[in-house]
């Protein structure tokens, strides 16, 4: 695949098609081909490109940089739900459930109606409030009460 010859917008469709199909490295060798053509023009990449270009080197093991993109990504364009959404999934790979459920919260901040961020978090849960909320979440005695009431309640806690 000689990547030159593809304009910048039949690229960034290239590499969001390669995520969408899971193909971890194409996407991520498409889309370094995009980063790297804005950069050498002296400018920024679009938020979402560079969130997008984030989650392919999170799942090539290059996690840490990654999250380090998506996170500037994040502050260069804060209404982009597409970057919370990259954020999300890298906090994920990264073990990190707290972080990446925070990632959705902001990101529906910004855009309350994003399918993709309605279905994350419903995916990963909205925590319940403690049952003793003057103890830490993690107090032996919230996390009883709270298994508890959760038998009690079924699942529709």
């Amino acid at each position: 695949m000689e990547l030159e010859e593809y304009s910048d917008e039949e690229l960034l469709e290239a590499g969001r098609e390669a995520v969408k199909r899971e193909q971890w490295g194409k996407a991520t060798t498409i889309m370094a081909a995009y980063v790297d053509r804005w950069v050498a023009r002296g400018q920024r990449p679009p938020a979402g490109a560079a969130a997008t270009y984030a989650l392919c080197l999170g799942h090539t093991h290059e996690l840490r940089r990654g999250i380090e993109i998506a996170k500037r990504a994040q502050i260069s364009d804060p209404k982009n739900p597409n970057v919370y959404w990259c954020l999300a999934q890298l906090h994920l790979l990264a073990g990190a459930r707290k972080d990446a459920i925070e990632a959705v919260e902001r990101g529906l901040r910004a855009a309350p109606d994003n399918f993709a961020l309605l279905r994350m978090r419903k995916r990963l849960g909205v925590r319940q409030p403690t049952p003793l909320p003057f103890l830490a979440r993690n107090h032996m005695l919230n996390v009883r009460l709270g298994r508890l009431m959760h038998r009690l309640r079924g699942n529709a806690a």
